[in-house]
């Protein structure tokens, strides 16, 4: 059985992610301690509240960070809208669930000391959260099961600026404070997971399901595939779940050992992961980084996981 912690900025991909993770009997979801990133700090825990309420999840969510470490607070409110999240129709209801007390980067903390070397991290925000905890606990690195597992970076294109990818640019002291925590880290960046694409026959899948969750899911899977139309696409990057899938199928994914160092002062470049594979001439490695994924496999598995979650199996 996996332990996993999630920590997260629920737009409509972690929430996908978060479903894969409950589908999951294999898994056992400890918390989920959310960040702001998509959107900010209320908006992403008021979705995070909402999805907890619509599948009954019994797990913990706390709220975690309201802020990047150092930089003015940016979103994706602009791609992903007001929220972060998108609709073309039905949408989360509002919820009946509160919020659970205590901070999320606290509670993360104490999760991890009262399960030493059994909990899995898995960060598909901004690292800010994560950051923090390692700079009030420092022996949190050495307690987490390794690796921590992050959706994050790019080891070409970014979606923010050239070179950047959207949770790193949002907090880049946090993310570069994370990767020289002194922990493995495996990184799936939009480069992989562009790779696997979601689309109108998936769509079709989820509209043919049963119950209102599945309508309200299909919704917003719908919006979530029309943000490629803009760019005259028809299928979208499943983006947060790709690591959720490794998880389960890690044979579905190559990884590369690398250094990865953050950019911090690039004017066109802040938030770039650099990503050195000359090794070890060149570094010692911190990560091991997503390069290849086989899409039509990892797609069909998110699809039949999400199947069973609301046809309740």
């Amino acid at each position: 059985m996996q332990e996993i912690w999630l920590d997260t900025d629920p737009g409509f991909d972690d929430w996908m992610a978060w479903a894969l993770l409950e589908a999951d009997p294999g898994i056992e979801l400890l918390g989920v301690s959310v960040v702001a990133g998509n959107a900010p700090l209320p908006a992403v825990l008021a979705n995070a509240l909402r999805i907890k309420a619509l599948h009954g999840f019994a797990v913990p969510v706390h709220a975690g960070c309201d802020r990047p470490l150092v930089q003015p607070q940016t979103t994706a409110e602009n791609v992903l809208g007001a929220g972060a999240m998108a609709s073309s129709g039905r949408v989360l209801p509002h919820s009946p669930a509160a919020v659970t007390p205590g901070h999320g980067v606290q509670a993360l903390i104490d999760a991890v000391r009262a399960r030493p070397g059994r909990v899995t991290l898995l960060a598909i925000g901004p690292l800010t959260n994560v950051a923090t905890a390692f700079a009030l606990a420092p022996e949190l690195p050495r307690l987490l099961k390794a690796p921590l597992v992050i959706m994050g970076g790019s080891t070409d294109t970014g979606n923010t600026n050239a070179v950047a990818e959207f949770n790193i640019h949002a907090d880049p002291e946090a993310a570069s404070a994370v990767f020289n925590a002194g922990i493995e880290i495996v990184m799936f960046g939009i480069n992989v997971c562009r790779q696997v694409q979601i689309g109108p026959a998936e769509l079709a899948a989820m509209r043919a399901l049963a119950g209102e969750p599945a309508a309200i899911f299909a919704d917003h899977l719908d919006a979530y595939i029309g943000h490629s139309h803009r760019r005259g696409g028809s299928t979208m990057a499943l983006y947060d779940p790709s690591p959720v899938i490794w998880l389960a199928r890690p044979e579905l994914f190559e990884l590369v050992p690398a250094r990865v160092d953050i950019e911090l002062d690039g004017r066109y470049t802040r938030g770039m992961t650099v990503c050195e594979f000359r090794l070890p001439q060149h570094g010692p490695p911190n990560a091991r980084v997503a390069m290849v994924a086989q899409g039509g496999p990892a797609l069909a598995f998110a699809v039949e996981r999400l199947t069973r979650l609301f046809a309740g199996v």
